[in-house]
């Protein structure tokens, strides 16, 4: 009896989606070669759909850095082919500074680069050069780029201040798209697979949703109690449900694509800013791909699991040597593994049991 029991116990906590307590690994320290005062603070990290080991992250300092083992070593190509890849110089230090990344799906080797203050930069050599394409683009403070999954030479872009672009491949100029998002500060843009037609936006202004491929956005921010939105993400088994993520009034879900928001999580957020006030701040959030009723979202106290879908939260931080996340990234295969890259340049990787 007491075996039966014992049997029944350890099922439902598999099936309540329950996991071994895990620590964080450090993979690797990105350092800035052009300056000894700093090191590559994190923007975003991309792993390549087909090739799981490949990996692109945009870095603040240090440009585009490609690893072709899993993180286990780094090729900074910028740093051997600096065709068209343009620095910047801030407070006197020298750096090339991109906020993200986006890999064509069909094209291998295409890569977009979204800069500061440079707008967009493409390679077709996986890094080795850049070219710059920025025709017509009145605001080049890049924050987003979004890449049609069924039509990849459709791109959008989300500018810090100018609100969304369009372009497609081959076309001479960007388009920019006035209606519902002109002049608007873009954090994220998070496209839904199944409908590329929708896709979604983190703003100063709160949340914006598009159902027509970008030509219109409406504000959908029922429920949200502050405008000021850093992140995005939908539950991959069910894309009505939204995560988004704030600076200052925590994490907000939505269930009915977005028409109306719930905050969850709580004071569990409250974390001190890079200016030194204690606000409810998340910065990343993802949902695990595999078990979508676990997500995963990170501050500057660090990363918070919950395994409910959003109900309850807890701290994730054995193994993590430095706590300021800018970016978490989930793999889509198994073993399961989630990326967390930090403000002073390490990279972390977490495996779920």
């Amino acid at each position: 009896m007491r075996k039966t029991f014992l049997w029944i116990v350890s099922a439902l906590f598999i099936l309540s989606g329950y996991s071994a307590p895990a620590e964080w690994k450090l993979v690797s320290q990105v350092e800035t070669p052009d300056s000894e005062s700093a090191s590559g603070w994190i923007n975003q990290l991309v792993i390549h759909a087909s090739k799981p080991n490949v990996f692109y992250v945009a870095t603040e300092d240090a440009g585009v850095l490609i690893s072709e083992d899993g993180g286990n070593s780094w090729m900074s190509r910028w740093i051997a082919k600096r065709e068209g890849l343009t620095a910047e110089s801030v407070e006197g230090v020298t750096g090339y500074r991109v906020k993200c990344v986006a890999i064509d799906p069909t094209r291998p080797g295409v890569i977009y680069a979204g800069m500061d203050k440079l707008g967009v930069f493409k390679t077709a050599d996986s890094g080795v050069s850049w070219t710059e394409m920025n025709e017509k683009l009145m605001d080049t403070y890049t924050r987003a780029i979004a890449i049609h999954p069924a039509r990849p030479d459709v791109i959008y872009l989300g500018t810090y201040g100018g609100g969304v672009y369009r372009r497609a491949v081959g076309a001479s100029r960007w388009n920019e798209i006035a209606e519902g998002m002109k002049n608007t500060y873009v954090n994220a843009l998070v496209m839904v697979p199944e409908n590329p037609d929708v896709m979604y936006a983190a703003t100063n202004g709160g949340i914006s949703k598009t159902a027509d491929g970008g030509k219109n956005w409406v504000t959908i921010n029922n429920g949200l109690t502050t405008g000021y939105m850093l992140c995005l993400a939908t539950d991959p088994a069910n894309t009505d449900i939204l995560y988004a993520g704030s600076d200052g009034q925590g994490l907000f879900k939505s269930e009915d694509g977005g028409d109306s928001w719930l905050n969850v999580g709580g004071d569990i957020w409250m974390t001190a800013t890079f200016t030194g006030i204690t606000a409810a701040v998340v910065s990343s959030v993802t949902v695990n791909p595999v078990n979508t009723a676990i997500i995963y979202a990170a501050n500057s106290s660090g990363v918070f699991r919950s395994a409910d879908n959003g109900q309850t939260w807890a701290q994730i931080n054995a193994g993590l040597t430095s706590t300021r996340i800018k970016s978490l990234t989930v793999t889509a295969g198994m073993p399961l593994t989630i990326y967390a890259g930090t403000a002073d340049g390490k990279i972390f990787a977490y495996t779920e049991e």
